[in-house]
């Protein structure tokens, strides 16, 4: 089965901006990490979260699962107590899988740390920002 792209909203500026940054610039660390994440439904009444379980991240995107059928192909992710955010779009969806693009480019520091946790959760909790190398981020 061949990966689907988003289709929820294709006009969104988050996805085409997602979208054109499709070709693979960073290598790929496989973590088991959880995020929290952060999304409007109709519209922007109301907001709504949901968490994943990231497979694997690079500084310009990650591959992801969820128990959740219904994230939109943009949202935020949410680092520690909403200490530090991540704007995304998804690009393609395969096998439960969620494949997502940031945004921004993400500090390789951040990334380096993120793939090495051992805990999953530790992303869930209030982060001290100076230990993932987002001093100034936050």
């Amino acid at each position: 089965m061949s990966p689907q792209t988003p289709s929820n909203s294709p006009g969104n500026y988050l996805t085409k901006f997602a979208m054109e940054q499709e070709n693979r610039q960073w290598d790929r660390r496989e973590c088991a990490v959880l995020v929290n994440i952060v999304f409007a439904l109709k519209g922007i009444r109301r907001i709504s979260s949901a968490q994943l379980r990231v497979l694997n991240i690079s500084e310009g995107g990650l591959m992801a699962t969820s128990r959740r059928l219904d994230i939109p192909d943009h949202f935020h992710i949410s680092i520690g107590k909403a200490q530090y955010h991540i704007g995304c779009g998804v690009v393609a969806r395969h096998n439960g899988g969620l494949h997502v693009r940031f945004i921004r480019e993400q500090p390789t520091v951040f990334i380096n740390v993120f793939a090495s946790l051992l805990d999953p959760f530790a992303l869930l909790e209030e982060i001290r920002p100076a230990l993932y190398g987002l001093e100034g981020e936050v």
